[in-house]
């Protein structure tokens, strides 16, 4: 299985970053649909996390 990453910074401290791996998403079966739609969950997780950007994202196996 492959999850998302996000790569997240605080807004009022740049350098203060750190890896999220957003809980309210299934794994998804393969890269080419965590590429697919990656994009929009990092959105997603960026709305609903207002003091934080997303710096990057990228697909990788899921870490149990």
């Amino acid at each position: 299985m492959i999850e998302l990453f996000l790569v997240v910074c605080l807004v009022s401290d740049p350098d203060r970053c750190s890896v999220e791996r957003p809980a309210f998403q299934e794994p998804f079966v393969n890269v080419m649909a965590c590429s697919r739609n990656g994009m929009f969950r990092a959105a997603e997780w960026a709305e609903q996390h207002p003091k934080y950007t997303v710096r990057r994202w990228k697909c990788g196996p899921r870490q149990i």
